[in-house]
Parts: C-alpha cells; sequence; structure tokens
C-alpha cells in the first residue's frame, strides 16, 4: 500500500540525477518532551505496582490514538488501554471486561499482555478482525498437550477472540535470541501485506536485524537478516530493534525505519571471571555472556525501497538526553504517526543504560533509580531530509527523468521563508523547455506544504508538443521524457515533490515475487 502516490523524497538516491552546490540535511524531530515523559498517571490498583507503555497505534477513521500498556499486579500479567484524541493527553476508557477485586470498571482489555505484535489492519474487510494480536512464541496448549502459537482478534482492539487453530499454530518462537533454527532464513516477499522486523545473533556475537513476512498476519516467514554493522559504522554498533509501520506500507515509495542503534561497550568482557563484580552484588548472570549487553540505544533514521536493500543516516535522528536527562540511556523510536498535518514519533526512554548505568558508571549498576516513560518529538510532513545550499550561491538539484505524455502538475513541500526556490524544466537531454525556464518560473518565497510550480502563471508541465513528436516521430509519446532542476537559494529547504499523474515517475525499481 503506498500512502502518498507520486510523492518523491531525497532521503535515498532514487529521484537525484545530480546535486551541485547543494547538500542533504538530516532533520531531528523537536522533542516535546524534554524535561520528562508524557504524564500518563500510572496510579490504579491494577497498574500502580509496575506499567510498561506500549506502540501508540493511530486510528485515522476516528482520528483517535490507542496505547496499550502492560501492568503487573502480584502474580497476574495485564493488558490494559489509554485513548486520545491529541497523543498528548490520555484517558482511562471503562471497558467493564476483565475483573479485578470485585468490579469490572476498569479500561483492562482481554488481549494478551505477552503479545509480540499488534496491529489496527487497514486491510481487513472484516470488522470483526480488524485488530490482530500474535503471539511471541507458543503459549498454547493444544488438545495432545503440546504447545500451540497462538494469535488473536478483535473488533475494537478490547475484547479479543482466538483464532481457530491451524497450520500457523505449529510455528516456534518468532523473535529474537534462542529462536529455533528452522525459524530462520528462507525466502523474503518484498510485497506481503505484513512485516516484522528484529533483533537476532549473527555469528560473530553481535545483534543485527532481521525481517520476517506474511500475507495473512498468522504464516511468517523465517528470519531473514536485512541489516548488520559494516565499515561505515563505529566499532561495537550492532542493532536491538526497530520501529516501522507492520502493514508494510510505503510513503513516497519508501518503507521508513526507526533503527534502534545499540552502542556497546567495548570494553566489556565476554568472559567474566568473578560475575558478581559485572552484574553487582545480589544479581545474578552468566559467566560467559552471549554478546555485550551494556551500552547506549539511540535511534537512527533507515528508508527502502522494497525492505531488503535499506539506506541508512548514521547519526542520531531522535537522540538521547544530555547526562542525568530521563531519556540519556536508551531511546526507541515506535514509527511515524502523521496527525494535523505533522509528524509524530512516540519513543520509550530511559535514564540509564541497557545494564543500568548512569552518566557515573563507576557508582555501579542500578545506583541511580530506573526512570523510564513515553516520550514524544514532532516533525513537518516529509521532513527527514532537507536539501540545501552549501554555500552562499544558490544549490542545484537535478531530478531523475519522468515520462513527459500529455502533461502533469506538481507540488513541493518547501520552507523558502528565508529565501527562494527556483526550478526550470528540462528536455531529458537537459535542454531547457521554451516556456519553461528558470526566468519564466513563478518563484516561490514562503513556506509551504503543497505549492504548485508554475511558469508565467500557467502550472505543471505540458504533453508532447508537436515539435517535438515531429523531431523524433519514431518515438511514442510514453517514450518522451523530462525531468525538473531547482534552483535552492541560502536559507531554503526543500523537502519533497509531488507528480501527478503519479505512474509516469514509476520505472523498475520494486522487486516481483520472492526474494532467495
Amino acid at each position: 500500500m503506498e500512502l502518498s502516490p507520486g510523492k518523491q523524497l531525497f532521503i535515498d538516491d532514487y529521484f537525484i540525477e545530480s546535486l551541485t552546490g547543494a547538500k542533504r540535511v538530516l532533520n531531528r524531530p523537536v522533542k516535546l518532551t524534554v524535561d520528562g515523559p508524557l504524564e500518563i498517571p500510572f496510579d490504579q490498583p491494577w497498574d500502580a505496582q509496575f506499567a510498561q507503555p506500549g506502540r501508540v497505534i493511530y486510528d485515522e477513521a476516528n482520528q483517535r490514538f490507542r496505547m496499550y500498556y502492560r501492568a503487573w499486579v502480584d502474580d497476574r500479567s495485564l493488558l490494559c488501554a489509554l485513548e486520545s484524541d491529541d497523543g498528548l493527553n490520555w484517558e482511562r476508557p471503562e471497558l467493564g471486561l476483565v475483573e479485578f477485586d470485585g468490579s469490572k470498571r476498569n479500561n483492562i482489555t482481554t488481549g494478551s499482555a505477552d503479545h509480540l505484535s499488534m496491529i489496527l489492519d487497514d486491510y481487513e474487510q472484516d470488522e470483526a478482525r480488524r485488530w490482530k494480536q500474535i503471539d511471541n512464541k507458543p503459549s498454547g496448549i493444544g488438545e495432545d498437550g503440546e504447545p500451540r502459537w497462538l494469535a488473536r482478534y478483535s473488533a475494537d482492539g478490547y475484547d479479543w477472540h482466538l483464532f481457530p487453530e491451524g497450520s500457523h499454530s505449529d510455528q516456534k518462537m518468532m523473535f529474537n535470541f534462542g529462536s529455533p533454527a528452522e525459524t530462520f532464513g528462507g525466502v523474503i516477499n518484498p510485497e506481503a501485506r505484513y512485516v516484522h522486523y528484529s533483533q537476532r545473533g549473527s555469528n560473530r556475537r553481535t545483534r543485527v536485524l532481521g525481517r520476517r513476512d506474511s500475507d495473512d498476519f498468522l504464516h511468517w516467514s523465517g528470519l531473514r537478516t536485512v541489516i548488520e554493522q559494516d565499515l561505515q559504522d563505529p566499532p561495537g554498533t550492532e542493532f536491538y530493534a526497530a520501529g516501522f509501520d507492520p502493514l508494510n506500507r510505503s510513503d513516497g515509495g519508501l518503507h521508513v525505519l526507526m533503527l534502534h542503534t545499540f552502542l556497546t561497550d567495548l570494553t566489556e568482557p565476554y568472559a567474566i571471571a568473578v560475575a558478581e563484580k559485572y552484574w553487582g552484588a545480589g544479581e545474578s548472570g552468566s559467566n560467559a555472556l552471549p554478546a555485550r549487553v551494556d551500552g547506549f540505544v539511540e535511534t537512527q533514521l533507515a528508508v527502502s525501497r522494497d525492505t531488503v536493500a535499506w539506506t541508512r543516516w548514521r547519526e542520531p535522528f531522535i537522540g538521547r538526553g544530555v547526562p542525568g536527562a530521563w531519556d540519556y540511556g536508551m531511546v526507541y523510536t515506535d514509527g511515524p504517526i502523521r496527525h494535523n498535518d505533522q509528524l509524530m514519533f512516540y519513543y520509550m526512554a530511559g535514564n540509564l543504560t541497557h545494564n543500568g548505568y548512569s552518566a557515573q558508571p563507576w557508582q555501579g549498576p542500578y545506583s541511580t533509580p530506573n526512570r523510564r516513560g513515553k516520550g514524544l518529538a514532532v516533525l513537518r510532513p516529509d521532513g527527514y531530509v532537507s536539501v540545501e545550499a552549501e554555500s552562499y550561491a544558490p544549490g542545484i538539484l537535478t531530478t531523475n527523468r519522468f515520462r513527459q505524455e500529455r502533461g502533469g502538475q506538481i507540488r513541493v513541500n518547501v520552507d523558502a521563508s528565508a529565501g527562494e526556490l527556483r526550478y526550470e524544466l528540462l528536455e531529458d537531454t537537459g535542454q531547457p523547455i521554451p516556456g519553461r525556464t528558470v526566468e519564466d518560473c513563478d518563484p516561490i518565497r514562503e513556506d509551504t506544504l503543497d505549492a504548485m510550480l508554475s511558469w508565467n502563471g500557467k502550472p505543471g508541465w505540458p504533453g508532447v508538443s508537436e515539435d517535438r513528436s515531429g523531431r523524433f516521430p519514431r518515438l511514442h509519446q510514453s517514450e518522451f521524457y523530462v525531468k525538473l532542476r531547482f534552483h535552492v537559494s541560502p536559507g531554503t529547504k526543500l523537502y519533497s515533490l509531488t507528480v501527478d499523474p503519479a505512474d509516469v515517475t514509476l520505472y523498475l525499481i520494486r522487486l516481483k515475487g520472492r526474494v532467495d
């Protein structure tokens, strides 16, 4: 599913022929929770002992946010729900489903608190199964007494029901280290309806990012590595997990990952002579670690056109806070949500490193109280990467060519409030088209998400002229191409363009079928 047909972002090289005197700049979202996490009062009897927020799901049809959280009460593990209109202020729906201390006046759902993934399924035609939930490992028992893998569905995301047992029930562990060998490898379907990314171990004792896919959310492919360390990464770089869209949708042709990058402690020994000295008094731990366990976690941006090959920006997209901040140690960001003309990034964060150290590591693990919560950062739509001038002179971006045919319209997302955006339309030979030159363009000098390109008041690009087709009489209309050249003045940020009709920009980029 493509969310924005015809849109082209500049995060990767797909639609860029050349950059001259111009550069791409990664734009970090603005944190709304710098001083502390979102104020979510976990103060009810069923969640006062310990509550862990999960991924925020946005119900676009109803313009509502849903946050599930896991609560532990004595020997019970509960899945509870919160609702919000603005994504900032949260309320507890009174569900009346699960009894707690003699009352059902609470926000406890009948879902599994130990689930691996939960979705609001835009593909689903059956209203009774719009919400879906899958477990990480076999947690049920079949009639033969053998473990069975479980999946659930729901009409409202509150009251859940088990899918009938089938061949999917025989699946093994889905996530992480410890999965049986038969759950790894296999083929990849880039166009599968559903996808799941998680860490897996490499033969170098490092964490890398794996990928599974499914067409029914029940039967899942093997876990295939898609992102691992390379020579451009600092030593000790690993990948803990990722925030993503489980529905495998693309936006502007791009699948977007919030890559949870684990910056491990290189001084940490693999074999520990006295485990107590490492883990701390009263704590237990193995003498031989399967992998490094301490370090920082921060979020980087990664994009792909086929979910197999990824373009990574190897700097923090949503970084950790300063020493002593509530999000100093780890930042795990969800996939983006678009709401009210902004992108919203929820992130789970904590003040300590992965193994409990503060900014004063000599104090030992967990000597500082562990503080965790859910944060929020926002960004303008398409604002991940902007094209800007490198110096005083305007920078030039020339796009790859697209089909001319009967003509069409072009809109841009640009902040030119402190500068100017000029543009021209070129034949695929590079020659400016008369009447569509940079001198003829109507410059853009404002901050706008959706400005129409026009020349002397005439919007869009023309169809194939008789003059041009006459010069090449053997070419069909679909074989004539044009391209754009943008002149980006200092102070201007160009984020994206959208071409209508969208199909004129499509050429062989998608992987059809399955990848062995």
